[in-house]
C-alpha cells in the first residue's frame, strides 16, 4: 500500500493549500475534517499542535518522526492532524470562527486552534503531541511534548493505539 493511495485518499482539505505536513506524511490542517475521517476509517488521530517558525517541531519531525519505527506507525496506524498555532496569515470563514475566553471571535486559524489547545489541554508550547479518537477522548496517560527520544515516543504511539484497539474494535 503506497503512500500515493493515502494521498488521494484524504481528499480536497481544508487549508492543504497553505499549509503542509514533513514530506512522507500526509493529513489534515483541520481537526473536524480529521475527525470525520478518522472515524470512517476506524483509526486513532495523532494531533501536533506545531507551528510554521517552531524549531522544535522541526527537529522532533527531523529525528524522531522519520525515524522507521515511528514514521511506520504515523503513516499506518494514525490520522494525522497538524494545528498551526502560528497560522494567522489565514482568515477563518465566518462558519469556522470561535470564540475566546473573553467572548471575543477568534477570527484566524493560528489562533484557533491556540486556543483549543490552551483551553483543551491547559498548554500554549509547540511541539505537543495528543493521541486521541473522534470522540476528542484522549487515548494516554500523557500527552506529549519535546522528546527526542525516539523509544518514548513508539511508546507513546504504541500505548494510544493499544487504548484505542481497547475502545473502537
Amino acid at each position: 500500500k503506497g503512500m500515493v493511495e493515502n494521498k488521494t485518499d484524504l481528499g480536497k482539505r481544508k487549508f492543504a493549500d497553505k499549509l503542509h505536513l514533513p514530506t512522507g506524511f500526509d493529513g489534515f490542517f483541520d481537526l473536524e475534517e480529521a475527525k470525520a475521517y478518522a472515524k470512517k476509517v476506524n483509526k486513532p488521530i495523532f494531533v501536533d499542535f506545531t507551528g510554521k517558525t517552531c524549531a522544535n517541531c522541526r527537529e522532533m519531525e527531523n529525528n524522531v518522526w522519520n525515524s522507521p519505527e515511528v514514521k511506520k506507525l504515523l503513516t499506518e496506524e494514525f490520522v494525522m492532524v497538524a494545528l498551526y498555532a502560528d497560522a494567522n496569515f489565514i482568515e477563518l470563514e465566518e462558519a469556522d470562527w470561535g470564540k475566546a475566553a473573553d467572548g471575543s471571535p477568534i477570527k484566524k486559524l493560528g489562533s484557533k486552534n491556540l486556543n483549543y489547545q490552551i483551553t483543551r489541554f491547559n498548554i500554549n508550547a509547540q511541539p505537543y503531541y495528543v493521541l486521541m479518537d473522534w470522540n476528542e477522548k484522549v487515548l494516554t496517560k500523557q500527552n506529549k511534548a519535546y522528546d527526542k527520544n525516539v523509544d518514548n515516543f513508539v511508546a507513546f504511539l504504541k500505548e494510544g493505539l493499544e487504548n484505542f484497539r481497547k475502545i473502537h474494535q
